[in-house]
């Protein structure tokens, strides 16, 4: 299983569906694309003025395979949305660094990932959340590329589900929150929310549907 991914340390928790908060259940989601078996829904959070996105599909692949292929930093520009480069740290830690358009200057995170798993509903889900790069360790600076004209992402929390129905079809739920910092509109950034989420799960259902065949 994923236990043995060698570029991600993963922590496992068992946890039940009742643990999940308000938060990450489907209320007050606007409905914005429903194309090729992908649902893209947006919120607006009361303490932002950035929007919140929640992306779903199902896919027919090994949950292995799917989450080696996440996983995989060298494959993130094939698949993510506006993904330059990623990194897979030590203690979960990962960098990602996103393209803008000029002439904006390219964004990154550094987020700490963990995996939980819900024994009883069958859910994997890696969660996601941004850590500020004054909070990090020297262990985790040390391995970090030089800003030079790059800018930390104030927020990028979230997370990757993944609830294996019958298989081998797993149904995907990618839902995640940023503050891009810096002087970016947030009429500008939220433009490119729907995108985020749909051309991201898009790209991965082509991947998978393209193994299958």
């Amino acid at each position: 299983m994923f236990l043995k991914l060698p570029l991600l340390l993963l922590f496992i928790f068992f946890t039940s569906a009742s643990h999940l908060s308000a938060q990450e259940k489907t209320q007050n989601w606007q409905l914005v694309k429903d194309e090729n078996g992908i649902r893209v829904y947006t919120r607006i959070l009361a303490n932002s003025d950035y929007k919140e996105f929640r992306g779903e599909m199902d896919v027919g692949a090994n949950l292995d395979a799917l989450l080696t292929f996440i996983n995989n930093a060298d494959r993130c520009p094939d698949w993510q949305y506006r993904c330059i480069k990623m990194l897979n740290m030590s203690n979960g830690y990962i960098y990602k660094l996103s393209n803008l358009p000029w002439p904006l200057s390219d964004r990154y995170t550094v987020m700490q990932s963990q995996m939980h798993y819900d024994q009883h509903n069958n859910i994997y889900k890696l969660q996601l959340k941004n850590i500020e790069r004054k909070q990090l360790s020297q262990q985790i600076l040390a391995q970090l590329p030089t800003e030079d004209d790059t800018v930390q992402m104030r927020y990028s929390d979230g997370f990757w589900q993944f609830k294996v129905d019958t298989p081998p079809v797993i149904h995907i739920t990618y839902q995640m929150h940023g503050d891009p910092a810096g002087a970016i509109p947030a009429l500008l950034a939220n433009q490119g929310v729907t995108n985020a989420a749909f051309v991201t799960l898009s790209n991965l259902k082509k991947h998978f549907t393209s193994v299958q065949n």
